[in-house]
């Protein structure tokens, strides 16, 4: 199994990324039990479990189109990142309301004008705008719009932490040497090992701040109940 997962992992997290737009963080603290039509609830909002199941439909789709072979561990597999990039929206999006960040209407509606999958002609189309996310996210204009203003939202919020991060040049060229390069070429890649560092940075900060948002926001997950019919 876990050889299995090792083989495939690289494919499912490319795939939950092009959908979600990523995450580079780890939900815990779970506490389990129930209610009846959602897959978790995050301090008191509940995610729909039928938005979840039409996400890991999404992804195992885009799965099967790049040639994996789709069996039970790989869906089982896909179900748990979905699940918790959904997890991670919530709360990051909840965060930024918090901090009072906001995302206007008209972001949305420049989003959803530009998306290929509504246009026709190369012009927006109201008509494959209401067929594609009825038939592809199962939701109402109103719901898939107030989605797409969460999400939006929370990489705001994930921006603004990065935007804070700051790599000084005695630290790039630190972690630069840490990799065994020859310093003699440090100039010409520092710009490449900067944005490396920050990055690992990030991840660091972000995956700090989503433990303490864990202790600080109570996150049920119905998701075992929901698979197993209750």
């Amino acid at each position: 199994m876990i050889s299995f997962f090792s083989h495939h992992r690289k494919v499912i997290f490319a795939v939950v990324t092009v959908i979600f737009v990523g995450s580079m963080f780890f939900v815990s603290g779970q506490v389990f039990t129930g209610t009846s039509d959602a897959v978790a609830e995050v301090g008191g909002r509940k995610i729909p479990y039928q938005q979840f199941l039409t996400q890991v439909n999404r992804v195992m789709a885009s799965v099967k189109d790049s040639g994996t072979e789709v069996n039970e561990i790989l869906s089982k597999s896909v179900k748990q990142e979905v699940f918790r990039e959904m997890i991670i929206e919530e709360l990051l999006s909840q965060q930024g309301a918090k901090m009072s960040m906001r995302v206007p209407d008209f972001e949305v509606a420049v989003e959803v004008q530009n998306t290929p999958q509504f246009r026709e002609g190369g012009v927006f189309s109201p008509r494959a705008y209401y067929q594609t996310i009825f038939s592809e996210f199962q939701m109402s204009p109103p719901e898939y719009e107030a989605w797409r203003k969460k999400a939006r939202l929370a990489t705001k919020f994930k921006q603004f932490i990065y935007t804070s991060v700051k790599v000084t040049p005695a630290e790039a060229r630190a972690y630069y040497l840490s990799k065994n390069k020859d310093p003699k070429n440090f100039e010409k890649e520092r710009a490449k090992y900067t944005d490396e560092l920050a990055k690992d940075k990030f991840a660091n900060i972000a995956n700090y701040l989503l433990r303490q948002l864990t202790t600080r926001q109570e996150v049920k997950s119905y998701l075992e109940e929901r698979e197993q019919g209750r």
